[in-house]
C-alpha cells in the first residue's frame, strides 16, 4: 500500500526527531567526557569494524585523555596493524607504563608473534615470587626458546618461592616436562649430558606438582629425595614453600606423626637456615603433626605459640594464632577460651577468625557450656569482626534469657542492642534476630541498615585519588556509551588493584546498568550482584536503600511470582533461595551436579517432573528450573510440619539428614517440645548448612521489606 505524502512527511519528521535526539545525546556525552570520549568512540568504531576511524579516536585519547582512558587507548593501538607495527607499539607502550600489568599485556603480543628477545627484555627484573603467574610463564617460555642460561634457575625460583597455581601446572605439562623428557631421552651412554641441577630440579618440581594435585602418598614417597637434595646435601636452595609442602606430605601422606613432628621441630631450630620464614613453617607443621595425636595436643599449642614469635607479617601471625586457637579447641572449649583471653588483642585481620568462632559456638552448645557465651562475648567484643561480635552478643542475650533464672533484663537488652547495632555490613542475620527480640518497628529496623545519602566515600589505599577518579570515569563511560561488555572485567581489575578504588555509589550505578542488560541467558544478573556484594562488604562501606535493592534484586520476576502463586510459597522466600543457591546465574552447575537457578540435582528434577506430569524439560531454562525448585521446596515444607526453616535445611542437605539433626538438637538443647529454630541452626554439624540457613533467612527478610513493605522481623518470626 502506498503511503500518502502527508504520512511520508510525518514519518520523516519522526525519524529526524529521533536522529536529532540521538545526535544531541552523543554530543552531550562527548562534551561530558572530554578527551576520554575518544576512547569510547574508538571502541564503538571497532564494533562497526571501522579500524581506521577507531585508530584516529584512540590516537586522540592517548594524547589527551585521562590516565586510564589514555592507557587503554595505547593498548588498543598496540593491537592494530601488522606484526612489526604491533611489536613497535607494544615496545613504546612499555616505555610509558612500567608496571607488571603493562608487561603482561605487551608480553602476550610478543609471545604470540614469537618475539622471544622482546619478551625477555620486557620481563627483566620481575619478582618471580610475587608477579603475575602468567607473566612469569611467558618469561620462562621465552628464556627456553632462546636457550638463555638463566632459564633453569628462574624456573626453580618460580616453582619453589610461591604457591603452585593452575598456571604453574599448565606450564609444567606443556613446557617443562616436554623439555626434560627430551633431555632424559638423550641421556644414554655416549649421549648428551644432563646437569645435576636440572635433574634435581625435576625431582623438586614433580614433588610440588604432586602436592598441588593432592597426591600426598606419592609426594611422601619422594620426601627423602627432597630432604637429601635441599637439606642434607644442599644441592638446591631450600625455600619456605618446599618446607610447607614437605609438611603437607607428612600431614596427609604418612602415619608417623610424632616422628615427623620432631623432625620439623628440629628443622625450625637449625642454625643452617637464615630465612625466618623457613623456621616459621617448620614450626607450624611440627604443631600440625603433634595436633593429630590426642596425647600431644599441648605440645602442639607450644609449637604454634613459638611460631607466633617467628611470624614475619600480620598474615603469618594470624595464621599461627588461628592454629593455636583451633588446637586449643581440640583440647576443650575452656582451653580455647583461655587462648582468647591471652591473644584476642592480637587479631590483625579480624574476619580471619570468624570460622573459629563459628566452630566454638557449636561446641559450646553441644557441650552444655551455655554460660560461656557471655564470657567469650566480653573477651572479644572489642577485637573480633563485627559479624562475630553481633553473633556472640545475640547468643549471649538469648542464653541469658532462656537459661538463667533471674537474669538481669537490662544486661539482656544491652546485648541485643549491641547485636542489632553492630556495623556488620551486609551480614544482617543476627541484627535481624536481635531486632525481632527488641520488637523494633519497621522504621527502627530501617535505621539499622541504611546509611544517609551523603555518606562519605571510601578512600583508596594503594592508588592516588587522581588515578581512582580516572578509573571511575572509565567504568562509567563504558555504561554511558553502551559498552557494558567491558564493565565487569575492568571493575574486577580495579577492585583487585585496590578494593576501595571505585566508590560504592559508582559501583551501584554500574551494577544497575548491567542488570538492565541482562536476559535469561547471559550472566549479567550474577555479575551485577557480585559487584555489589563485594563492594558493599568492605569495612566502613555505608549502604543506601538503593544499594540494598541491587544486593537483593528481583531478577526473573515473572517466573518467580507465577511459581510462588502456583505452589503457595511466598515470592520473597523463593528470591532468597535463588539468590543463595546460584546468585541468579541461570546456567551455573555445581561440582556435585546441581543445575541452574535453584540448583536442583538431576534425580530431584526428574522426580519433580514426574509429579508435575512434565515429560520434556530443560533445567537450564529459568522458568522450568524455578517452577521445579519452588515445587520441591513447598513439598519439603509440607513434610516438615510446615516449617520454613526446616524445609530450607532439607533443601540444602536432604530431608533424612534434616530429621536426624532435629532429633540430636533436641537432646543438645534439652528441648522435648517445640524446637527453638534460632538455636537449632547453631547446633547443625555442618558449617555450610548453618551459613546457608542464615543467608536465606536474611535474604528473605530483606526481600519482604524492600518489595512487600513488611517488617523484616516478622519474616524472621515466620521462618524461625
Amino acid at each position: 500500500m502506498m503511503l500518502s505524502r502527508a504520512k511520508k512527511f510525518a514519518l520523516a519528521i519522526v525519524f529526524f526527531s529521533l536522529f536529532t535526539a540521538c545526535s544531541q545525546e552523543k554530543k552531550s556525552l562527548n562534551k561530558s567526557y572530554g578527551a576520554d570520549a575518544n576512547y569510547f568512540n574508538g571502541l564503538l568504531a571497532l564494533k562497526e569494524k571501522d579500524s581506521e576511524k577507531a585508530q584516529k579516536f584512540f590516537l586522540r585519547s592517548q594524547k589527551g585523555g585521562s590516565y586510564w582512558a589514555a592507557r587503554r587507548s595505547a593498548m588498543q593501538l598496540s593491537l592494530m596493524g601488522d606484526i612489526q607495527q604491533r611489536i613497535k607499539k607494544s615496545s613504546e607502550f612499555l616505555k610509558n607504563y612500567k608496571d607488571d600489568d603493562a608487561r603482561l599485556f605487551a608480553c602476550k603480543e610478543f609471545v604470540v608473534d614469537k618475539e622471544w628477545a622482546h619478551a625477555i627484555e620486557a620481563t627483566d627484573g620481575i619478582d618471580l615470587s610475587s608477579c603475575d603467574n602468567s607473566l612469569a610463564a611467558m618469561r620462562l617460555l621465552a628464556l627456553s626458546k632462546k636457550n638463555d642460561s638463566r632459564h633453569d634457575q628462574e624456573l626453580y625460583d618460580w616453582f619453589t618461592q610461591r604457591r603452585i597455581s593452575d598456571v604453574h601446572y599448565e606450564f609444567y605439562k606443556q613446557n617443562a616436562r616436554d623439555e626434560l623428557d627430551e633431555i632424559f631421552g638423550g641421556f644414554e651412554e655416549g649421549g648428551a649430558s644432563f646437569s645435576d641441577f636440572a635433574a634435581n630440579m625435576d625431582i623438586v618440581l614433580q614433588f610440588r606438582i604432586a602436592i598441588y594435585r593432592g597426591n600426598y602418598n606419592a609426594a611422601f614417597e619422594m620426601l627423602e629425595q627432597i630432604r637429601d637434595i635441599a637439606i642434607e646435601k644442599k644441592l638446591l636452595p631450600l625455600t619456605w614453600q618446599l618446607v610447607a609442602d614437605m609438611g603437607r606430605a607428612c600431614v596427609n601422606g604418612s602415619g608417623e606423626d610424632i616422628k615427623n613432628a620432631r623432625y620439623f621441630a628440629e628443622l625450625s631450630q637449625s642454625d643452617f637456615w637464615d630465612e625466618k620464614k623457613i623456621k616459621y613453617y617448620a614450626m607450624i607443621y611440627s604443631g600440625l603433626l603433634y595436633n593429630k595425636n590426642d596425647n600431644y595436643r599441648r605440645r602442639a599449642l607450644k609449637q604454634f605459640e613459638a611460631a607466633l614469635s617467628l611470624a614475619g607479617d600480620d598474615g603469618e601471625r594470624d595464621q599461627a594464632l588461628w592454629y593455636y586457637l583451633q588446637a586449643g579447641l581440640k583440647i576443650s572449649t575452656d582451653e580455647a577460651i583461655l587462648g582468647l583471653e591471652k591473644y584476642a588483642t592480637s587479631f590483625c585481620q579480624k574476619e580471619y577468625f570468624d570460622d573459629f568462632f563459628d566452630s566454638l559456638s557449636v561446641l559450646l552448645f553441644s557441650g552444655g557450656k551455655w554460660e560461656s557465651f557471655e564470657k567469650v562475648y566480653d573477651i572479644v567484643k572489642d577485637f573480633a569482626s563485627q559479624a562475630t561480635v553481633s553473633k556472640y552478643a545475640y547468643l549471649t542475650a538469648r542464653v541469658l534469657e532462656s537459661q538463667v533464672k533471674g537474669a538481669d533484663k537490662e544486661k539482656i537488652k544491652a546485648a541485643y542492642n549491641a547485636a542489632a547495632h553492630s556495623q556488620s555490613g551486609t551480614y544482617v542475620y543476627y541484627k535481624l534476630l536481635a531486632a525481632k527480640k527488641l520488637d523494633l518497628s519497621t522504621k527502627e529496623v530501617e535505621s539499622l541498615f541504611f546509611s544517609k545519602k551523603d555518606a562519605a566515600p571510601l578512600v583508596p589505599e594503594k592508588v592516588s585519588a587522581e588515578e581512582a577518579e580516572s578509573a571511575r570515569k572509565l567504568l562509567l563511560g563504558y555504561a554511558d556509551f553502551g559498552l557494558g561488555e567491558y564493565i565487569y572485567d575492568e571493575w574486577k581489575f580495579f577492585y583487585d588493584k585496590d578494593s576501595r578504588m571505585i566508590d560504592l555509589e559508582s559501583v551501584a550505578a554500574l551494577s544497575e546498568f548491567l542488570r538492565k542488560m541482562a536476559d535469561n541467558k547471559n550472566d549479567y544478573y550474577s555479575k551485577s550482584l557480585r559487584m555489589m556484594a563485594r563492594a558493599a562488604n568492605l569495612d566502613g562501606a555505608q549502604i543506601s536503600r538503593k544499594a540494598f535493592e541491587l544486593l537483593y534484586p528481583q531478577n526473573f520476576l515473572q517466573s518467580v511470582q507465577e511459581s510462588a502463586k502456583e505452589f503457595e510459597v511466598d515470592d520473597y522466600l523463593m528470591f532468597a533461595l535463588i539468590r543463595t543457591e546460584s546468585f541468579f546465574e541461570p546456567r551455573v552447575q555445581s561440582h556435585a551436579g546441581a543445575v541452574g537457578l535453584t540448583q536442583l540435582m538431576e534425580a530431584t528434577a526428574a522426580d519433580c517432573a514426574k509429579r508435575l506430569k512434565v515429560q520434556d524439560y530443560d533445567l537450564l531454562d529459568p522458568a522450568t528450573n524455578i517452577r521445579f525448585g519452588t515445587y520441591y521446596y513447598s513439598n519439603l515444607k509440607k513434610r516438615l510440619n510446615d516449617s520454613g526453616i526446616l524445609a530450607l535445611f532439607a533443601y540444602n542437605a536432604g530431608i533424612t539428614v534434616a530429621r536426624r539433626w532435629i532429633r540430636s538438637s533436641k537432646i543438645e538443647l534439652n528441648s522435648q517440645g517445640e524446637l527453638w529454630s534460632d538455636l537449632f541452626l547453631e547446633t547443625l554439624p555442618f558449617a555450610e548448612t548453618r551459613d546457608y540457613g542464615r543467608r536465606v533467612v536474611s535474604a528473605a527478610a530483606m526481600y519482604a521489606y524492600l518489595y512487600n513493605g513488611k517488617n523484616p522481623c516478622d519474616i524472621v518470626s515466620e521462618l524461625m
